[in-house]
């Protein structure tokens, strides 16, 4: 493999490596297991360490072994493209939690006030039945109301309808109001008739009473 393929992926070639070798040398502790100074100040740098010793490892190896130093190299950048990924999809995940916990939150409150709602509906929808109770038995009563009043005109009715027939009592003629202006009139007529018969009898002299007034008088005579 070429200089300029371990130059873009940062690993250095062999010249340079045999150049850093004599100054190379590295400390992974104290006998006693102690940490050195300069361990402890770059223990939050450890990860950028563990990069660069890998980085070292793999320049060994691809001078050893090519195509194994190109498969982990390989290897490194799909696993750094799926942190990426992992890293997008918690961010996106994230993300969608809050749109989900707001929605939650203002249906959470929607859903207080369709109870609340619901509530009062419930309240005015009992209250409306009772009216409705109330103005049913209202109609019973008015219904029975205009049944009794009904019997009562009926029944005044049949009272005023009754007329005085011939011989002087009362006789319910049982018909319509419309034939009594007809049964008045022919009454009317008939007594008209009868007065004029009884004031020529009362104007012309009776011969039995002309008769009973001579008999008076001779009575009278004789006692004298």
């Amino acid at each position: 493999m070429d200089a300029a393929f371990f130059d873009g992926i940062g690993i250095p070639t062999s010249s340079a490596c045999q150049e850093r070798k004599p100054g190379h040398h590295r400390r992974s502790g104290s006998m006693d297991g102690t940490t050195s100074p300069f361990e402890g100040e770059s223990a939050l740098t450890s990860d950028y360490a563990k990069k660069a010793m890998a980085a070292d490892k793999l320049a060994e190896l691809a001078l050893i072994d090519p195509k194994r130093a190109k498969r982990i190299l390989a290897n490194r950048q799909s696993a750094a493209r799926s942190k990426e990924r992992k890293i997008r999809y918690t961010s996106e995940l994230e993300r969608k939690v809050q749109t989900l916990q707001t929605e939650a939150t203002t249906l959470s409150a929607q859903l207080t006030l369709l109870q609340r709602d619901t509530t009062g509906l419930t309240a005015e929808n009992r209250e409306l039945k009772l009216r409705l109770q109330a103005m049913e038995q209202q109609a019973h009563l008015r219904d029975a109301l205009n049944d009794a009043l009904r019997d009562e005109v009926q029944r005044l009715k049949i009272a005023t309808g009754q007329i005085p027939n011939m011989n002087g009592t009362t006789l319910n003629r049982g018909l319509p109001q419309s034939a009594s202006p007809y049964f008045t009139h022919h009454q009317q007529l008939h007594n008209q008739s009868g007065h004029p018969n009884q004031q020529l009898h009362g104007s012309q002299p009776s011969p039995n009473g002309q008769a009973l007034s001579d008999q008076s008088l001779h009575d009278s005579m004789d006692f004298m």
